[in-house]
């Protein structure tokens, strides 16, 4: 039998003591977006080492008892679902039924917290309005874990409680059960206040549990500090009373995480022969004339031509420029099938099966071994790929747990079928190779001219012919521009436009507001799709210069950080995005930058006037939880101490909408990786294009797009939303050879697909929704999607029409 409470509890005099030597620390995940927030606290503030297993893991060996006398404690996460459900917390459930020599201590955290409030007779309800995202100070018995802690503010994530009016009077007595540490006064439907439990202990077993979340950047730091240091104390000396340890660490590789062990593909070979006149150096000439990036591309890219303009950050406008090495990648998720194709010369073609893992292998070979050491030093990009990633590739990108097939859900049987399924689907990847760029810095004015190929650098090569080009160049004048709106307006006066339904889209709002009450989610990112068939222009050159205007007509109207054009085989894509995804530098940094929180922007409506809107308990819960979400992404990859945030819930100026966002920073440390990545050998490199694309492999698809726990609410809204988003919701940029890379959230984005040019339509789609909480409402929510939609849409009606509201 364990001692008595009061024989373990330490008085602190012991633990730097006990503490001599790093301790372990067993986590289960319950497939959570904010697990390795959690694991990085533990670290960080306890410097004990995690191991992290999922709960749908099977015990090594099938030896549980053996297995945790290797560790110290066990931290049972937060998750989706409900802890009635057995699935839903796995192994959980067999930690509580640890019985005397065998017990260790355990600390369960919201889903944790209320696996062991079941375990032990408290029923676990709906609360009267889920608390997703919310900060709330809650009172504490100021003893135990909450020692000089009488009340905290905490970060809450749950829509379920320990009911603890289920419990019988002598239940509550009994000191075989629990008690209860602390409290949040919550109103109920009567109007009156209500005690809902926020932290609970065993009274004889080392088991402890909160409510609530520690780890949330919104939660008290430094009273969430002292509560883990107050349990971690107490544990260390339960398990010195009672003789635990003395077992030392076992490998990490005891513990297998999920991954595609498939071999490596043979087709990155393939790729490294093509990209062969691609040298390490990436020669340049600088020019110090104001020429626009439209002007440029429209200098070296013919219309219809495969090209790539990307602005990174409002700062660096990149444009490929075709080569006799250029060249392009298509991949398809569902096909799994691959293709690269050449774009001058003989034009070959390559044809591959190979999945979604062993594409990312390949980028990562082609990128390390291709490696560029010197280019200009102000240009962010010296040469590779240029391209778009979907989501449905970064929905193949998500752990799921065993069992899972919800990335092949089927969109063939639902009563609400989207108007737009007969569309063709553009690839869910497609990157082209560029070895010739140009690069302009928007602030300055200078143009850089760049290329990779030796060749290029000779005297009277193609650097200094093109430099002498564009020194000559004259922009084109206001009646070309002229012309350009007259050809547009012929073909979007045309135009046929499906809009959302409001029925079906506020019934799908109220299926979601239906799984984040039944704790299956914090916030669902919920969209809809328009579609706008145009007739297509009769004349070859109208035909293949249609997108190209449409997207300088989108870049007046609504310029935006990551504007961005891609004409790549039977994919045309026109972005004016506002939203960054994912930065990273040549050297150790990566940058994550959500938006969450938009006003529309009027006359009357001032920065100060939507501060105070975007200041409101539902907006801030929607930026919060998914700032929460990216510091957990980042944390995979950069492990403990390698996240920290610069700004959280800031209102900007963005074009036509006021954004609130969040900014947070990462450091990669090839020695220290995170664990989303650990088992990964090749990021043993120190080049930063491998650990760049291993960051967006593994953030994918955008958590702003998708809402958290991430793999749980992407399940739940392919379901809702029953359609392929496509292009929109993914990412569109650049993979720097030099190391660095940017991608775009593609929002505010139109894009079209079709492998008959010659016919008679084209059909545009655009996406837009927003964030659904517990908190909203369908009015709201529909009018929100509305703004969003409006900002790209406006773009299709004829110029004399564009302020009309839709």
């Amino acid at each position: 039998m364990a001692p008595l409470l009061g024989s373990w509890d330490g008085d602190g005099s012991e633990t730097a003591q006990l503490s001599k030597t790093q301790k372990s620390i067993l986590y289960v995940d319950a497939y959570d977006s904010f697990s390795y927030n959690v694991v990085a606290m533990l670290e960080e503030t306890l410097g004990a080492k995690v191991t992290v297993m999922t709960i749908d893991s099977e015990w090594p060996d099938g030896n549980m008892r053996e297995f945790l006398r290797h560790y110290e404690a066990i931290v049972l996460g937060p998750g989706p679902g409900n802890p009635n459900l057995p699935k839903d917390v796995g192994i959980m459930r067999d930690i509580w039924n640890l019985q005397g020599a065998e017990l260790l201590p355990v600390l369960g955290i919201c889903l944790g917290f209320q696996s062991l409030c079941l375990h032990h007779g408290v029923s676990i309800d709906r609360l009267p309005y889920p608390l997703h995202g919310q900060v709330r100070h809650i009172s504490t018995s100021a003893k135990d874990v909450f020692e000089g802690l009488p009340s905290v503010e905490v970060t809450l994530y749950h829509s379920l409680y320990a009911n603890m009016d289920s419990l019988s009077h002598s239940q509550r007595l009994s000191s075989d059960h629990l008690e209860f540490l602390a409290w949040l006064s919550l109103e109920n439907s009567s109007g009156s206040d209500s005690e809902i439990p926020m932290a609970v202990r065993h009274r004889q077993k080392p088991f402890w549990g909160v409510q609530f979340h520690p780890e949330s950047c919104k939660s008290e730091k430094d009273a969430c500090k002292s509560l883990l240091q107050n349990w971690w104390r107490m544990a260390l000396t339960f398990n010195k009373v009672v003789g635990r340890g003395g077992y030392g660490t076992l490998s990490e590789t005891i513990i297998s995480p999920q991954n595609d062990m498939s071999a490596f593909p043979d087709v990155a070979y393939e790729m490294l022969k093509w990209s062969e006149a691609t040298s390490a150096v990436s020669a340049y000439r600088s020019l110090g004339r104001g020429l626009t990036p439209e002007d440029v591309s429209e200098v070296f890219n013919k219309p219809g031509a495969p090209t790539v303009l990307f602005q990174s950050n409002g700062r660096y406008s990149i444009i490929s420029i075709p080569s006799p090495g250029s060249w392009r990648l298509e991949y398809s998720v569902e096909t799994q099938h691959l293709s690269l194709c050449q774009l001058q010369g003989e034009h070959e073609a390559v044809e591959k099966t190979l999945s979604v893992t062993q594409l990312w292998d390949a980028l990562r070979y082609l990128m390390d071994m291709k490696k560029v050491n010197l280019g200009s030093p102000e240009s962010p990009f010296w040469g590779g790929f240029l391209g778009y990633f979907s989501y449905e590739l970064g929905l193949a990108c998500l752990p799921h747990p065993k069992g899972s097939d919800h990335v092949s859900v089927s969109y063939e049987h639902s009563t609400e079928r989207s108007s737009t399924r007969s569309l063709e689907d553009p690839p869910d990847a497609s990157l082209l190779w560029c070895d010739r760029s140009i690069i302009i810095d928007n602030n300055t004015g200078n143009l850089i001219l760049q290329s990779t190929r030796e060749s290029d650098n000779q005297p009277s090569g193609w650097l200094d012919e093109t430099l002498k080009s564009l020194e000559a160049y004259s922009s084109s004048s206001r009646a070309d521009q002229e012309a350009d709106a007259q050809f547009l307006n012929s073909i979007l006066c045309e135009g046929k436009i499906v809009f959302p339904e409001e029925a079906i889209y506020k019934r799908q709002i109220e299926s979601c507001k239906a799984e984040l009450e039944a704790g299956e989610s914090y916030e669902l990112c919920l969209t809809s799709e328009t579609s706008i068939t145009l007739p297509t222009p009769t004349t070859e050159e109208g035909r293949i210069t249609f997108p190209w205007k449409l997207y300088k007509k989108l870049r007046k109207y609504n310029p935006a950080a990551f504007s961005a054009f891609a004409d790549l085989g039977h994919a045309k894509v026109v972005s004016s995005s506002p939203e960054c995804f994912l930065n990273w530098d040549r050297e150790s940094t990566l940058e994550m930058k959500p938006m969450k929180g938009t006003v529309r922007k009027t006359p009357e409506m001032t920065i100060e006037k939507a501060r105070e809107i975007l200041g409101s308990t539902k907006e801030m819960a929607e930026n919060l939880m998914i700032a929460d979400l990216i510091r957990h992404d980042l944390y995979g990859i950069c492990g403990s101490g390698g996240v920290h945030v610069e700004k959280l819930l800031e209102v900007e100026d963005h074009g036509r909408v006021y954004q609130m966002i969040t900014h947070v920073k990462g450091v990669v440390n090839p020695d220290h990786p995170g664990f989303a990545v650990r088992h990964m050998p090749q990021l043993k490199s120190s080049n930063m294009a491998v650990h760049g694309l291993t960051a967006l492999q593994r953030c994918l698809p955008p958590g702003s797009m998708t809402g958290a726990p991430k793999e749980r609410s992407c399940m739940h809204l392919q379901n809702i939303e029953d359609r392929k988003r496509s292009i929109y919701s993914g990412v569109m940029g650049y993979l720097d050879l030099g190391g660095g890379g940017s991608f775009s959230v593609l929002i505010r984005t139109a894009f079209t697909c079709t492998t008959e040019p010659q016919g008679q339509q084209q059909t545009w789609r655009i996406g837009a929704g927003g964030a659904v909480t517990t908190l909203s409402t369908a009015e709201g929510e529909w009018q929100e999607m509305l703004t969003k939609l409006r900002t790209v849409c406006n773009v299709f009606a004829p110029s004399e029409a564009e302020g009309a509201s839709r």
